[in-house]
């Protein structure tokens, strides 16, 4: 598990895209849920130098999805 410091002003979502690359809910719902007293403290919006607890993330392949052209625009 490593840390980080949070930057002034910063949401979990933000943090959680800094910390992994990407941020989906059930990240930022996993960070929140490993630093519980940050979360009743400061609900959304992070202190600057508040120190966040990360966890290792065990990120599953993602399915990418293939947008095609509508027919009236092929």
């Amino acid at each position: 598990m490593k840390t980080l410091f949070a930057i002034d002003g910063e949401r979990w979502d933000t943090l959680c895209l800094r910390a992994y690359g990407m941020a989906t809910p059930e990240m930022v719902k996993q960070l929140r849920t490993h630093n519980r007293k940050l979360v009743r403290l400061h609900s959304f919006v992070l202190p600057g130098g508040a120190q966040v607890l990360v966890p290792e993330q065990n990120i599953k392949a993602q399915a990418h999805t293939v947008i095609e052209l509508a027919p009236w625009q092929r």
